[in-house]
């Protein structure tokens, strides 16, 4: 678990920083494209910025993808750890963690089950708390998915400089916006992390009392057990399993 959080944050951290270098590309591409219309710079110059733009978009597009599929899969390990304890805490199946961002639903369901996951991971150590950092993620993610989506369309069709001045302003705001919600996701993910790393955090509630909840059996040095434990299941029973 610990190991896909560093991986994500790592991979977050990457991805913003191509997101300022394209959105500084695109505004130095924008003033070839002047000084060529003024013929202060060649065809030749012109070509080669934007071979140079395709070039870090593609890059900014794998860099995205990789962090979202790392995500991904952090969120099913999150999510079958706390099946372990609360199988029925969230209405959606686990498979929605795939399923989930598909057009559309994934408006909401990410969310969702991201929520779901930190008030099971939540619960087994504060008492109280809301979604405060989890809506924040979210709706700074969002605010940042649909500027981006319109700059690459303003991006797309512009023919001109002042098209080309107005799709890099857009997509200005949306790197401005990525920043922030990099950050939060990085804490959300660490929380989360932090939680279901703690030794015993799957010690299921029904057979251990709250006031005699100590350490699970993988805690135990070896096989000494204390003469009368305090635990029900089987030594290897799944729910005993510590998070990865």
């Amino acid at each position: 678990m610990r190991g896909l959080g560093v991986a994500f944050a790592v991979l977050v951290g990457i991805t913003v920083v191509s997101d300022v270098l394209v959105t500084a590309w695109v505004w130095r591409l924008r003033d070839v494209l002047d000084d060529y219309l003024h013929d202060l710079v060649g065809e030749a110059e012109l070509n080669g910025e934007l071979a140079a733009s395709a070039a870090l978009g593609i890059l900014n597009t794998a860099l995205y993808v990789a962090t979202g599929v790392v995500f991904v899969v952090w969120l099913w390990r999150v999510r079958l750890n706390a099946d372990l304890i609360a199988p029925h805490a969230s209405p959606y199946r686990r498979s929605w963690v795939i399923w989930g961002w598909l057009p559309i639903v994934s408006l909401w369901i990410p969310r969702r089950l991201v929520a779901d996951a930190w008030d099971v991971s939540r619960t087994r150590h504060e008492s109280a708390g809301g979604h405060g950092l989890v809506n924040l993620w979210w709706g700074l993610f969002l605010g940042y998915q649909v500027l981006d989506r319109v700059a690459d369309r303003l991006l797309a069709r512009s023919e001109t400089v002042d098209g080309l001045g107005t799709g890099a302003q857009v997509l200005t705001l949306a790197t401005a916006l990525s920043v922030p919600a990099a950050v939060v996701a990085v804490l959300v993910v660490r929380r989360i992390g932090e939680w279901q790393s703690t030794p015993g955090f799957v010690t299921p509630d029904e057979v251990v009392s709250p006031m005699a909840a100590g350490l699970s059996p993988v805690d135990w040095p070896g096989a000494a057990l204390p003469s009368n434990p305090v635990i029900a299941p089987p030594r290897h029973d799944p729910r005993w399993r510590r998070p990865d």
